[in-house]
C-alpha cells in the first residue's frame, strides 16, 4: 500500500488534499498532516488543503491557516481524499477529486467501500484516518507539526483513547508523537474538552432538553437553526455535544439533531452499547460512520426525522436477545 502511494506521490507535481464536509479532528489531523509531511518529504511539490470552514478550535494545527475554502478550476494531479469513501461526502470539493489525473483514498468507516477509487487504503478496524496515515508515512519524515496533527486526529477518533477502535497499535502511534515533543496536554484540552461560554450554554440547553425514547433506551435532544442563532453559535460550535450526550448512564445510544437547513437536520447518532451498530442505521438513510459513532443527513421535522431513526433502532434493539443496558 505505501510503495503505490509513493508512486504517486512522486510523479505527481500538483497535489489537492481532501477530508469530508463539516471536517472534524480526525478529518483536520490527516489532510494536514500529510499536508506537511508531504511539505517536509517534497518539498518542490505544490501541496494545498481544500476543505469546508472548520472550528477555531483547530487553529493551532500547523497549517490550518493556509486551508483553502474555495474550488479552484485547477487540474491536480493527484487527489488525496482523507476520511470519506466517496465523492459525495466531499460535498462541493468532489470536483477536484473527480478532475484529479489520479486519486488516493485513505480511511477507516466501515461505510466506505472503495469501488469507486482503484487506489485506496481503507482498514474498518483502525482507530482513526490518522492512524492509517501515520502507518502509510516514512518515519524518517515524520516531524512535530505532523505529530500535533497525527496525534490529535487519534485522541478526537477515539474519544481520548476510550472508545473500543482504541488498541496498542494506536497506544503506540499516540507514544511517537508524543516523544516528538508536542503539547500532548494542550492538545486534549483545547482541542477536545474547553468551550466558550456560548457553547456551555447551548450545551445546556441541548441537555435540558433532550428526552428519553424507546423505553428509556435512547436519549436524543435537538437544535435548532433559531436555536443556534440566539446563543450566537453555528455549526462548528455544537460537533462536540453529542459526546456530552453519550455520557449518559443506562442507555443504549443516543440522538443528536441539529439544524443545517430549512428542514434539513445533521444526524449524529452514538452507541453506549457494543451490540448497537449505529453505523447501520446511518448507512439506511444514506449516511455513514462507525459501529460506535456515525451520522446522516434527514430532511423533515424534529419529531419525523426521530421517528424513522427510532424505526431502524429497533430493528436491532428490540431482538430478543439484545443487551440493553437499561436495568
Amino acid at each position: 500500500m505505501r510503495e503505490a502511494l509513493d508512486s504517486l506521490f512522486e510523479k505527481a507535481k500538483t497535489i489537492c488534499i481532501l477530508g469530508h464536509t463539516r471536517p472534524d479532528g480526525d478529518c483536520l489531523g490527516s489532510t494536514l498532516g500529510w499536508k506537511n509531511y508531504l511539505k517536509t518529504r517534497f518539498p518542490e511539490k505544490a501541496v494545498t488543503v481544500f476543505l469546508m470552514e472548520a472550528n477555531s478550535k483547530f487553529s493551532y494545527l500547523p497549517g490550518f491557516s493556509e486551508i483553502r475554502h474555495d474550488i479552484p478550476k485547477d487540474e491536480f494531479d493527484l487527489a488525496l481524499i482523507c476520511d470519506c469513501g466517496g465523492y459525495d461526502r466531499l460535498g462541493e470539493y468532489g470536483r477536484l477529486a473527480k478532475n484529479a489525473k489520479e486519486r488516493y483514498v485513505v480511511d477507516h468507516h466501515i461505510t466506505s467501500s472503495g469501488e469507486e477509487f482503484p487506489y485506496h487504503t481503507i482498514l474498518p478496524d483502525a482507530s482513526s484516518t490518522c492512524e492509517i496515515s501515520f502507518d502509510l508515512m516514512d518515519e524518517r519524515y515524520f516531524t512535530k507539526e505532523v505529530a500535533t496533527c497525527i496525534y490529535t486526529g487519534i485522541i478526537h477518533d477515539t474519544g481520548v483513547f476510550k472508545y473500543t477502535s482504541t488498541s496498542s497499535h494506536t497506544m503506540e502511534i499516540a507514544g511517537k508523537c508524543m516523544d516528538k515533543g508536542i503539547a500532548f496536554s494542550s492538545i486534549i484540552d483545547d482541542g477536545f474538552f474547553m468551550k466558550t461560554v456560548n457553547q456551555q450554554r447551548v450545551t445546556g440547553k441541548v441537555l435540558l432538553d433532550g428526552r428519553l425514547y424507546m423505553e428509556d433506551r435512547i436519549f436524543a435532544s435537538s437544535l435548532s437553526m433559531k436555536d443556534m442563532e440566539s446563543f450566537s453559535v453555528d455549526q462548528k460550535d455544537v460537533d462536540g455535544i453529542v459526546s456530552v450526550l453519550r455520557e449518559t448512564k443506562e442507555v443504549d445510544g443516543v440522538i443528536f439533531l441539529y439544524e443545517v437547513g430549512n428542514n434539513t437536520y445533521k444526524v449524529s447518532l452514538r452507541s453506549n452499547n457494543t451490540a448497537l451498530d449505529v453505523s447501520a442505521v446511518a448507512a439506511h438513510f444514506s449516511g455513514g460512520g462507525h459501529k460506535m459513532a456515525a451520522g446522516c443527513s434527514l430532511k423533515g421535522d424534529v419529531a419525523s426525522i426521530l421517528e424513522k431513526i427510532i424505526a431502524e433502532l429497533r430493528k436491532q434493539m428490540d431482538a430478543p436477545d439484545f443487551p440493553s443496558n437499561k436495568q
